[in-house]
């Protein structure tokens, strides 16, 4: 809460470095992996249509955008049914990189959509841990900050997609 608040009065201050959004997934599925187990939701990081490991270099803020993952990764999971799936998608490209979390959960609602990046905003739901309506909000100002985007989809077969894209590290 304190963050959120320190957010909107001084601004976000980043500590941007170049880092590989595959090795930040890898370190939010790490933290989250005991609550995948308790939940019994399997979680898969794939790229793009390969399953070969790959790099997605951004300028950014390796903490910061490590709370993007988990919160989107731990909501994700939250909102899986026991057996289900989550997975992370990494989408590579020269102008930006573009992070996919697909859950097969009940999904987002069409007048739910504007609304699940606002602050306080917890949706209409039956998951099992509540929260202060806080995280994707935070996950937008981190994201904006980055100079990103960040969005949700509705999933036709059920469940939701959460994306975000940052521009392409270029190095000069």
């Amino acid at each position: 809460m304190l963050d959120v608040y320190r957010n909107d009065t001084q601004g976000l201050q980043l500590r941007c470095s170049s880092i590989d959004l595959v090795t930040i997934a890898e370190s939010a599925i790490s933290t989250v992996v005991e609550l995948a187990s308790t939940r019994q939701v399997y979680i898969h990081l794939g790229f793009a249509d390969s399953e070969f490991r790959s790099r997605a270099m951004v300028n950014g803020d390796a903490l910061q955008l490590q709370r993007v993952f988990v919160n989107l990764i731990a909501n994700a999971i939250n909102h899986s049914l026991r057996g289900g799936k989550v997975e992370i998608v990494l989408i590579a490209s020269s102008i930006s990189h573009t992070v996919k979390i697909i859950d097969e959960g009940q999904g987002v609602t069409e007048e739910e959509l504007p609304l699940l990046f606002e602050r306080f905003y917890q949706g209409h739901t039956n998951r099992q841990a509540k929260g202060a309506g806080l995280g994707l909000y935070l996950s937008r100002q981190i994201i904006e900050a980055h100079g990103g985007k960040i969005w949700v989809e509705r999933r036709k077969s059920g469940g939701a997609i959460f994306g975000f894209s940052l521009p392409t590290f270029v190095n000069n």
